[in-house]
């Protein structure tokens, strides 16, 4: 018969079977789920042209606010246009459309008509550069609409979801009286979901200390959170099933008061799971929850699988379950500490193809800044919801609250400014080819399984009165497979010759690599378009992984051959030697 130690199980054995089957069932399913909808949905958009004419019904279901302006998100949309070579009489049902307005003058849930012109997403025309086009696709937008005329609407039954967008842009404003513009704008991010006063130089000093995840309403958020509340409802006394459903209903409110982003999605549908097994007393799996979330989010739109957010949010939890619980160490004194460095190691190791994908280049001290900041994320979210409600009563009360948040971000911004002046803080990698990402995953998914063989060996040993051989083996070798999985990435693209002519506008911008590997420039500026050497030129380098220009050669000195040079060279990319 069997005996532990001898191996996996014959049960073990049938439980992998019967996971993998139902892997292999779902994959076939999603898969012609996503045919289908794919199929739909280019049967209409390749007769859509930019600058159309159309009519466009659907139901406001959610809203943004950018410069003044108000996004609106329209769904279960359907057109109508008058153009002679489309269907004219029954309106063609499509995925989402942004309208862009002026003015706030409907609520979430009303039904709404426009009239206007279409703009289709652009492709992104330099590589590196933001691909608008791929961004929307993934969310399910199809177009947008600029200041189109709202023909009539029909006014929804039910506020509340009204009502939430409406109380976190009253919290919003309390921050924005009791806290500097720039805390306001980091503090509404991270509490309700509010960019509007979000700049990007904090975005970039986030980026650099790897905590740009912060800035995202994610699982951290919502178990801080939702696990304080049900914990503090069933100490008050409450029944297990009247604090769960308390802590669910509040949660759920506040997902919508967020927005309903993928990653809140995925963190209140994870959330709403354990509290379900908590009342019915079943152990909580966190893998069977991720996957339940994953098939939940992609039935409803297939092509989330290909945003950003999802994926980050989705892979980061696998780092913390998969990764991180492979690894054994002590749960006291420095074992702890270990333990809390190895979970953030597992979260930047599982992501840093992502990261490198997505951004070309990867925040070398992201693992240490994490191990600072995280401790403090209960404590700042916590003071900041409690102070953003008790400010819509009394904002003297709220200031005094609300004064750890200000001194929480004046530590993250500083630790974040000191992890970028430390060398090496930002290493460019460049995008990394698809089969990179292949072997790094290959690597890292049997080197976690080994791991976990190791550990369980390890406890059944334990358990049956051996003492195990090595206490903390395999750490060593954690170390020399994480250099393993680093070397991947960093492999250098090959040195062959190569030139590009960006596209800048009214400008001139030339990009030139010889055969033995060393990179120039020429010019590099823009007369008719914002910001081009931070939206376009240095993106471009990022993603072929050049570290540095060698030489910059400037023809001339007019705005549309040097605008973007000048931005390059404060934003503090390495050009060697600069010819003029």
């Amino acid at each position: 018969g069997y005996r532990p130690g001898d191996g996996i199980s014959p049960a073990e054995r049938k439980r992998t079977a019967f996971g993998a089957g139902v892997f292999l069932l779902m994959f076939a399913l999603g898969s012609g789920r996503y045919l289908e909808a794919e199929e739909s949905r280019q049967a209409y958009l390749g007769e859509l042209q930019d600058g159309m004419y159309v009519t466009v019904q659907g139901q406001l279901a959610g809203k943004q606010v950018q410069k003044n302006r108000y996004v609106y998100e329209l769904t279960s949309c359907m057109f109508r246009t008058d153009s002679s070579n489309f269907l004219q009489a029954e309106p063609v049902s499509c995925g989402g459309v942004l309208i862009y307005s002026d003015s706030d003058d409907c609520s979430i849930g009303d039904i709404l008509i426009y009239h206007g012109e279409i703009t289709l997403w652009k492709r992104a025309s330099n590589e590196g550069a933001f691909d608008a086009k791929a961004y929307y696709f993934a969310r399910g937008f199809d177009f947008a609409m600029e200041g189109p005329a709202l023909d009539r609407k029909v006014c929804a039954k039910r506020q509340t979801a009204e009502a939430l967008w409406q109380l976190g842009q009253q919290i919003k404003e309390v921050y924005l009286k009791t806290m500097g513009e720039r805390d306001a704008g980091i503090l509404a991010t991270m509490v309700v979901g509010d960019r509007e006063f979000l700049d990007a130089e904090t975005k970039r000093l986030y980026q650099i200390g790897g905590l740009s995840h912060i800035l995202a309403i994610s699982g951290l958020h919502i178990s801080v959170i939702g696990m304080a509340l049900y914990r503090m409802l069933k100490k008050a006394g409450l029944p297990f099933g009247m604090a769960a459903l308390a802590a669910a209903g509040v949660m759920y409110g506040y997902g919508g008061m967020a927005g309903w982003g993928v990653s809140v999605r995925r963190a209140v549908l994870m959330f709403l799971l354990f509290l379900g097994a908590q009342v019915i007393g079943r152990s909580y799996d966190t893998f069977c929850a991720l996957a339940f979330a994953a098939v939940a989010l992609l039935w409803k739109n297939p092509c989330l699988f290909w945003d950003a957010g999802f994926r980050f949010s989705f892979v980061a939890i696998l780092g913390v379950v998969w990764v991180g619980q492979s690894i054994s160490y002590e749960k006291k004194g420095m074992g702890a500490l270990r333990g809390k460095i190895f979970a953030a190691s597992a979260v930047w190791f599982t992501t840093l193809p992502l990261v490198a994908w997505y951004f070309y280049e990867i925040p070398v001290y992201a693992v240490f800044v994490n191990l600072l900041m995280l401790p403090m994320m209960g404590v700042l979210l916590g003071f900041g919801a409690a102070g953003g409600m008790v400010g819509l009563l009394s904002l003297p009360l709220a200031k005094g609250m609300l004064f750890p948040c200000r001194i929480l971000l004046f530590m993250g911004k500083h630790i974040c400014a000191l992890a970028g002046m430390l060398p090496g803080a930002m290493w460019i990698v460049g995008r990394p080819q698809r089969w990179q990402i292949a072997v790094y995953y290959a690597f890292l998914g049997v080197g976690t399984c080994l791991l976990h063989r190791q550990r369980e060996q390890r406890e059944r040993e334990k358990e049956h009165g051996r003492r195990a051989e090595q206490k903390n083996g395999g750490h060593p070798g954690v170390f020399l497979a994480a250099l393993l999985l680093l070397a991947v990435l960093g492999v250098s693209r090959s040195g062959e010759a190569e030139l590009d002519m960006l596209d800048v506008g009214q400008g001139d911008a030339c990009y030139l690599q010889t055969k033995e590997g060393y990179p120039l420039f020429v010019d590099g500026g823009s007369s008719n378009v914002g910001k081009v050497g931070t939206y376009r030129i240095l993106p471009f380098l990022k993603y072929k992984g050049v570290k540095k220009i060698d030489c910059w050669v400037v023809s001339h000195t007019d705005e549309d051959h040097i605008s973007g040079l000048r931005e390059i060279l404060s934003s503090g990319y390495p050009v060697e030697y600069l010819a003029v």
